[in-house]
């Protein structure tokens, strides 16, 4: 049996041995999204790759690969996993999700039920027979067969519970684009003009505060929720084991960090903050050969902090006090690391954002996403850390 990474190509005459590793790798699993085609993910390329992510359905086996998407593939950077494949109901899921971008009021509101934040008020849209009951029939009405829906609702509706929250994310992000065409001085012009006003540019101005109110409301990306609805996705088949567990939102982390600490009477321990772009916009073809290039000029830097955290990680007892506890310790990666990216990806084009690392002492993180019922693990190696490796990625600041 080969070692990992190797494998044999098997040519006329001849057999070739390749190296198949990547020179730079930390596999990271990014929760709750479910998509990773955007900008704001790129940077995390240049230490978290390949970067793992749930996908609720499985893309067209029929279809041409989007180009831009191909490249990162193609390389190895992003694993896409899809633990319940929709197969022969794809193409009914995708025409109910197509309708519901289509018809999005009229579709939240009866879905409404799905959003009942933790706390909330009890009502009957809490009730999950009716919840079920909604899911059910618009299943129905699209071509989902009753006999692949039954004993399978709780399912169903986490996969639209993911997908319409990345809707409502794209949405949210083209407001924000819409937003930073004004000023706050033309903010409040424009909040000043009369009622009547039919000016493109206040009818424009008009739909983004409107749009904005609807987005303060409680809506499908309440982060309990689709942080449940990932997970119980998430059990439906093992996954490879990963280095980090990366959280896209503080917000998404807190659902480790309380359990950490109810659990433990413990608090997580920082341990490291680094730096990335913000973004890095070009084509996908370019983001890999920027992200290659990167590896190539940190190759020794980014060995250095990954042999540090699986140090960290799997020292035993953790010692607070301990010198071994502590990262970094008598290196200087962090600051190596933000030398190289200033000469990569200066600031002043591609902004900053960073990745905070936290260590659960004795709690590796994996177990909180344990199926409650069994208790079996998510996923299907053993990697040997005795502590958590949590990151969170930071907002993009300039």
């Amino acid at each position: 049996m080969l070692p990992a990474g190797i494998s044999i190509s098997r040519g006329p005459g001849r057999i070739k041995l390749f190296l198949v590793m990547h020179m730079n790798s930390f596999d990271t699993f990014i929760f709750p999204n479910t998509d990773v085609f955007k900008e704001e993910y790129y940077p995390l390329l240049l230490f978290c790759s390949p970067l793992h992510f749930l996908q609720p359905v499985e893309p067209d086996p029929d279809a041409k690969n989007d180009a831009e998407k191909a490249h990162f593939f193609k390389h190895g950077f992003w694993q896409a996993h899809t633990p319940a494949p929709l197969g022969n109901n794809r193409k009914s899921f995708l025409r109910l999700i197509d309708d519901i971008r289509a018809n999005k009021g009229q579709y939240l509101e009866q879905l409404s039920a799905l959003n009942t934040a933790s706390g909330a008020t009890p009502s009957s849209a809490d009730d999950p027979e009716q919840k079920h009951a909604v899911v059910a029939s618009l299943l129905k009405e699209h071509g989902v067969p009753e006999k692949d829906i039954n004993g399978k609702l709780e399912l169903w509706q986490s996969r639209l519970i993911l997908t319409i929250a990345e809707i409502l994310d794209y949405e949210e992000d083209d407001l924000q684009e819409e937003l930073a065409y004004f000023n706050e001085d033309e903010r409040a012009t424009l909040r000043s003009l009369p009622r009547e006003d039919d000016s493109d540019e206040g009818h424009q101005f008009k739909e983004v505060e409107k749009f904005t109110e609807q987005l303060k409301k409680p809506h499908l990306t309440t982060i309990a929720k689709r942080f449940d609805a990932w997970l119980h996705l998430m059990h439906q088949q093992p996954l490879p084991s990963v280095n980090l567990w990366l959280a896209s939102t503080r917000a998404a982390a807190e659902q480790i960090l309380q359990r950490y600490t109810s659990e433990s009477g413990r608090h997580a321990v920082p341990l490291l903050k680094l730096v990335l772009p913000a973004t890095i916009s070009a084509s996908g073809k370019y983001v890999v050969e920027q992200v290659e290039a990167f590896h190539r000029a940190t190759a020794l830097i980014h060995r250095g902090l990954a042999g540090d955290f699986t140090r960290i990680t799997t020292t035993v007892p953790y010692v607070p006090d301990s010198p071994d506890s502590l990262l970094p310790y008598g290196t200087d990666w962090a600051d190596r690391w933000e030398n190289v990216l200033y000469d990569s990806f200066p600031a002043t084009q591609n902004g900053r954002t960073d990745i905070t690392f936290y260590l659960l002492p004795d709690q590796p993180v994996a177990d909180f996403f344990a199926a409650p019922d069994t208790g079996k693990k998510v996923t299907n190696t053993d990697d040997g850390a005795a502590h958590g490796l949590l990151g969170v990625l930071g907002s993009a600041c300039s």
